[in-house]
C-alpha cells in the first residue's frame, strides 16, 4: 500500500512515461512518407526525358498540393517506385510516349500497376531542317495577317522569327508577339534593313511599303527564291508530321476509351488541362481502391 506522497510520485512518473510515448509516436507518424502522402492530395510519378517539362509539371502540381516524383524514362521509373523500404504510393503515372517504343511504356504500366491512374503524354513532333539554320523571317503588318502568320511560324521547327512591325501599336499581332517573346519593331526602316534577316513577309497591302523593301532591304534578303522554297518544304514536312502526330493522338483517344488511359495531355501543357486531368485521375484512383 503507497503513501500519498508514493502514490502521487508514482502517477507522476507514469504519466511522464505516457506523455513521452505519445510525443514519439506523433514524431514518427510525421517523418514517416505515408503520414506526409495522407497530408497531400497524392503522389503523382512523371515520366519525361525532357528536364524542363518534368521541372514545369512539377512546379505546376507541387504547387496544387502534390507529391512529384520525377524520373527521366520507364526503366528509372520502375527502379524508382521499388527503390525505398517503404515504397512509394503513387496515385497517378503521367507518362511520355517514347518515339520509338511507341505505346509499350502505358501497356507496361497497366499490366503491372494496375490501380494506378495512368494519363499519356505527347507533343507536337520535331524534324531536322539540316545543319543550315533557322529560316530568319521578318514580318511587316500586325493586322489579321501578321496574327496568321504569327501563329503559324512560331510553333514551327526551323523558322525564327526577327521582328514584326505596324504603324498602329496596338495592333493585335503586335500584342501576340510579346506573349510569345518575339521582337515588336517600331521602326519598319530598321527591320527591313536588318542583316541576316532571310525573308520579309509583306502583309500590310501598303504599296509604299514594297517600295521601301526594294530600296532598303538587306543584302540577300528575299521577299515572299531559296528562302521561300525552304519554307514552303518546312511547311510540307511540319504538315507531314502533324499527321503522324494526330494518328498517335487517336491512338491515346482509343486508350481513354477503353480504360488503359484516364486521359492524354498534348505538349507544351496548359496549366488548367494539367490540373484538371490529375484531379480527375485522382478520383478514379480513389474508386478503384472502393
Amino acid at each position: 500500500m503507497f503513501t500519498t506522497l508514493g502514490f502521487w510520485g508514482y502517477l507522476g512518473i507514469v504519466v511522464a512515461l505516457a506523455v513521452m510515448v505519445w510525443v514519439l509516436y506523433l514524431c514518427l507518424g510525421f517523418l514517416s512518407p505515408k503520414k506526409r502522402a495522407k497530408e497531400t492530395k497524392g503522389c503523382v510519378m512523371v515520366v519525361e526525358d525532357e528536364s524542363d517539362v518534368r521541372e514545369n509539371i512539377r512546379v505546376k502540381l507541387e504547387g496544387a498540393g502534390y507529391d512529384v516524383i520525377e524520373t527521366e524514362n520507364g526503366d528509372k521509373a520502375i527502379e524508382a517506385m521499388g527503390s525505398s523500404e517503404n515504397s512509394f504510393d503513387v496515385d497517378v503515372i503521367i507518362t511520355d510516349i517514347p518515339k520509338k517504343k511507341g505505346l509499350e511504356a502505358i501497356t507496361y504500366f497497366k499490366k503491372n500497376y494496375p490501380s494506378i491512374s495512368l494519363i499519356g503524354l505527347t507533343g507536337v513532333p520535331h524534324f531536322e531542317t539540316g545543319n543550315t539554320g533557322p529560316t530568319k523571317i521578318a514580318i511587316l503588318g500586325g493586322g489579321k495577317g501578321g496574327s496568321a502568320l504569327l501563329s503559324l511560324f512560331s510553333h514551327m521547327p526551323g523558322i525564327e522569327i526577327v521582328g514584326i512591325t505596324d504603324k498602329d501599336p496596338d495592333a493585335p499581332a503586335l500584342k501576340h508577339a510579346n506573349e510569345l517573346r518575339i521582337p515588336v519593331v517600331h521602326d519598319a526602316m530598321s527591320l527591313i534593313a536588318s542583316e541576316g534577316t532571310d525573308l520579309i513577309v509583306d502583309v500590310t497591302g501598303d504599296s509604299h511599303m514594297q517600295q521601301l523593301i526594294a530600296e532598303h532591304r538587306g543584302l540577300g534578303t528575299e521577299v515572299l527564291g531559296g528562302a521561300s522554297a525552304k519554307l514552303l518544304w518546312n511547311v510540307v514536312q511540319h504538315e507531314a508530321e502533324m499527321e503522324t502526330h494526330l494518328h498517335q493522338n487517336e491512338s491515346l483517344a482509343s486508350l481513354v476509351s477503353h480504360g488503359m488511359l484516364v486521359n492524354y495531355l498534348i505538349k507544351p501543357l496548359e496549366d488548367e488541362n494539367l490540373l484538371a486531368s490529375v484531379t480527375h485521375a485522382m478520383e478514379q484512383r480513389e474508386i478503384h481502391r472502393l
